[in-house]
């Protein structure tokens, strides 16, 4: 039987890091990011880049997802984002790298940094400080540094803002400040809506993370910053309730995906779908996800969410914040931890081991 997750006492006793801190503290958490990206000294640029790429892993590389879906729909250049121990080939003095590591000692990113050093490629850092903060600085590259101690998953603001601002400050996005502020306001909003007083009745993350209790989610997502959403709302399962969990984006999975249901019955019958919706999708779009949820039919739970917001910056920051609420309520549903990690932890402990 899941934890009853209206009852305080248990919730804070499996919770002995305060992940639900974190989560509760994330609207400010993002407001304090905006201020120290606002006052971080930005070295101009020498030439306008063409092209951006972000380069980290884990929770240092969500920032740069939501960064790319921010381009593709306002930037005049490409975002790409690295996820690797070196950058792509064309990496040079026209681009500009952008490295993230919470810690500042990732090593795949340390990696990449020297990539990006040895292309005479522009760099901004973004850190709480470690090897990388120290190596940038050294370096004479504008460093952005962040406060630290906290799991780089509950750090997406610190992580995000200052990229959007730097890139915002140095003349590659426009002005985001109507944007910034629509986002933060639905941030606090959707808190005072999924705090942990608001009993499971009335609180759609408590309710969700009791049906997902027991079943893989299959989260997809029907636009491109949705898409993004979907793979958050993967990993965070993945790493705050110890579930595996699928990720998938329209139109994609309409090629493919779609497809392997077809005889899935017998795999899927402990599966949840769950489907990230834009309020503005086109009658094509609409059309896809009415026919593919059809197609899938009563073969595994569903659940659909759409995005609210006037601005794709808040869509996107409230729907990545509702499923940090949903899988931190199902982690506490499973009794367990949500902060911890044990398996990475192992993994980085062996990686260790092995001479660079």
């Amino acid at each position: 039987m899941p934890t009853n997750l209206d009852d305080a006492n248990v919730l804070r006793t499996l919770d002995p890091d305060d992940m639900m801190g974190l989560v509760l503290g994330f609207p400010e958490q993002c407001e304090k990011a905006i201020a120290i990206a606002r006052s971080a000294p930005i070295a101009p640029l020498p030439t306008p880049p063409a092209s951006v790429i972000v380069t980290g892993l884990g929770g240092s590389a969500i920032g740069g997802d939501l960064l790319r879906a921010l381009m593709e729909s306002e930037a005049s250049i490409p975002c790409f984002v690295n996820r690797d121990y070196h950058l792509p080939s064309f990496v040079g003095p026209s681009t500009l790298v952008i490295t993230a590591s919470y810690s500042g000692n990732t090593e795949e990113t340390l990696s990449a940094y020297a990539d990006a050093r040895r292309a005479g490629a522009q760099v901004v850092a973004i850190t709480s400080g470690g090897t990388l903060g120290e190596q940038a600085r050294t370096d004479g590259y504008t460093v952005i540094t962040v406060p630290g101690g906290q799991p780089p998953r509950s750090a997406t603001g610190y992580l995000f803002f200052p990229m959007l601002i730097a890139l915002e400050r140095l003349g590659i996005l426009s002005d985001q400040s109507a944007a910034i502020d629509e986002a933060l306001a639905q941030l606090r909003a959707k808190r005072d809506a999924l705090r942990p007083d608001v009993p499971s009745v009335q609180n759609p993350a408590k309710q969700m993370a009791n049906a997902l209790y027991g079943r893989l989610p299959v989260v997809h997502g029907t636009t491109g910053y949705l898409s993004v959403a979907a793979v958050r709302w993967k990993c965070q399962f993945h790493e705050n309730a110890k579930t595996l969990a699928i990720s998938s984006a329209y139109p994609e999975l309409d090629h493919n995906e779609i497809v392997g249901w077809a005889h899935a019955r017998a795999q899927a019958s402990n599966w949840s779908l769950i489907t990230l919706r834009d309020p503005d999708l086109s009658a094509k779009m609409q059309k896809r996800v009415e026919v593919t949820t059809g197609l899938i039919g009563d073969t595994a739970q569903k659940h659909d969410i759409t995005a609210e917001g006037d601005s794709l910056l808040a869509r996107m920051l409230g729907a990545i914040y509702l499923g940090d609420w949903v899988s931190l309520y199902l982690a506490y549903a499973y009794n367990l931890d949500p902060t911890a990690i044990e398996n990475i932890d192992t993994l980085k402990a062996e990686l260790g081991k092995v001479p660079a």
